[in-house]
């Protein structure tokens, strides 16, 4: 017997060839070794979905598709995270069609043709993910209800999207998909509710940031007092050396309002000397104006997922409720 041939051969009486043994760690029907690790169990032929265009790839295609476009880092949580295993084709079925990121680089040449309607294939991309984004804010708004609270006639209440992970899930990845082409480098979240987003900043393979209220966090640098949407003064910090000169941040709250947190969140950024590329809430009310207040104090841009006229559902209130909300 050929050296070649021993070393494939098994220890298994059942089993003609050596199978090397799954590492366990990405978890999930197609177990592998994490990307990128030496001598990792990766299942090279496996193939996942990309959901920028619906289409499955192997790694190696996926990766050669957007080298120098994301750090590494970046590629592998978007692989690990976002991109779906895709189903693989049982005996007797057909192969799938090639995919078009891997046929691009094998046929160059039908780039030529590609080029007579860019536009048209763009816009039908544009409004087919437009559609996609409004079914699931309607989906998220029926499972938030309203309270009258805190001396408010409507609370938004962000617990029932937790009663549902998969909404929850999604909305971070709408968020991830965002910001991944904008290159942020950290992601803050404020207290409490802004930290409910902490699986957008796993999803871009960056740094989760707290900004905690004056006192809950040692070692701290305070934005100074702001007015509440509410009632009263508060105050945002952050911990010293979490944010670097010249960081692109995400500042995320669950709501934006007058915009008074966001703001002091804007300012503390600045006295770090780093750049609010964006401030991302998942629900905005327009009329209280405050994403004019954010892009005065120097965001970049204001984004809110879902309007207020969308949140509609109204909380089934028991006999014996009280607005309990601290005065």
């Amino acid at each position: 017997m050929a050296p070649r041939d021993r070393e494939r051969r098994s220890g298994n009486p059942k089993s003609s060839v050596k199978q090397p043994p799954k590492k366990s760690g990405a978890g999930g029907k197609y177990t592998f070794g994490k990307v990128g690790e030496e001598g990792g169990s990766y299942d090279y032929e496996e193939r996942r979905i990309d959901p920028e265009d619906g289409f499955a790839y192997t790694w190696d295609e996926l990766s050669e598709y957007y080298k120098g476009k994301y750090k590494k880092k970046e590629l592998e949580a978007y692989w690990e995270y976002d991109c779906k295993p895709a189903r693989r084709a049982k005996s007797g079925e057909k192969q799938s069609k090639a995919q078009p990121k891997a046929k691009a680089k094998a046929e160059p040449k039908a780039k030529v043709k590609a080029k007579a309607e860019p536009k048209a294939k763009a816009k039908v991309k544009a409004a087919a993910k437009k559609v996609d984004d409004d079914t699931l804010a309607k989906s998220i708004a029926e499972v938030i209800p309203y309270f009258p609270f805190k001396k408010l006639d409507k609370f938004y209440d962000i617990q029932g999207l937790l009663h549902h992970p998969k909404l929850l899930n999604a909305m971070c990845a709408v968020m991830a998909r965002r910001f991944r082409k904008m290159k942020v480098s950290k992601i803050c979240g404020f207290e409490a509710r802004g930290f409910l987003f902490t699986p957008v900043a796993i999803k871009l393979g960056v740094p989760f940031v707290m900004l905690r209220k004056a006192g809950k966090m040692p070692n701290t640098i305070s934005s100074g007092p702001y007015t509440k949407e509410y009632e009263g003064v508060d105050e945002i910090c952050v911990q010293k050396g979490a944010i670097l000169k010249d960081d692109k941040v995400v500042l995320i709250d669950d709501l934006v309002a007058t915009g008074g947190t966001l703001c002091a969140g804007i300012k503390l950024m600045q006295a770090c000397e780093a750049a609010v590329v964006e401030c991302a809430c998942m629900v905005e009310l327009k009329a209280l104006n405050g994403r004019e207040k954010c892009l005065k104090a120097g965001a970049e841009s204001v984004w809110g997922f879902i309007s207020e006229d969308l949140l509609t559902t109204k909380a089934e209130l028991p006999d014996d409720y009280k607005d309990d909300g601290k005065k």
